[in-house]
């Protein structure tokens, strides 16, 4: 059976949804068969100029200046346009893009979420930890360019489109992952 799972990544100006803000959003939406993505259905990456200047630590890891997001804005209806087609959307530490994604589009906390670093158990696959960058290399995996939201959710894509013994014959990352409950909704905020 098909179906379609976004990738998503965010780049931000720090590490709290409630006082940082989203400077680059990606996703690829990948179609899913049987127990791998076969394809890219659809992409977008864009910048978003934030209210305060980028810190220079954010600019250290990602490479995003002020002058990249200058006049710079997420297209909503787009990011909407490719979410509205998926089955359900992976973050590698979905917690913190899921807060971001959720105050920019609230309509996404309704949405099945599947976080590739909480719900797969990578120290039992013999590796040292679930950073995304560690495990790309750990699966010889070619990084053009790392924390980058396209790129790191694409690279994510095919980190999970592979296998591990462990997982028993024919299955990969991705086929497992999607096995799992989704994680839970957020609740709600009282007033």
């Amino acid at each position: 059976m098909t179906k379609h799972i976004a990738f998503i990544d965010v780049e931000t100006t720090g590490m709290s949804a409630e006082t940082s803000e989203v400077i680059e959003l990606g996703i690829m939406l990948g179609e899913f068969d049987t127990n791998r993505i076969v394809r890219v259905a659809d992409e977008y990456c864009e910048f978003q100029e934030p209210f305060y200047s980028i810190p220079s630590t954010i600019t250290n890891i990602t490479g995003i200046t002020d002058r990249m997001v200058r006049g710079k804005s997420l297209d909503m209806d787009r990011i909407l346009s490719i979410l509205d087609r998926a089955d359900g959307i992976v973050a590698h530490n979905a917690s913190f893009d899921r807060g971001f994604v959720s105050r920019l589009l609230p309509e996404t906390g309704d949405m099945d979420w599947y976080c590739s670093v909480r719900q797969i158990k990578w120290k039992d696959y013999g590796f040292e930890n679930g950073k995304l960058q560690q495990l790309l290399r750990a699966h010889q995996i070619n990084v053009q360019q790392a924390h980058r939201a396209l790129d790191d959710a694409k690279n994510l894509a095919v980190l999970l489109n592979n296998s591990h013994l462990r997982l028993g014959k024919d299955a990969t990352y991705i086929s497992y992952l999607l096995d799992k409950s989704p994680l839970k909704k957020p609740s709600k905020s009282r007033l």
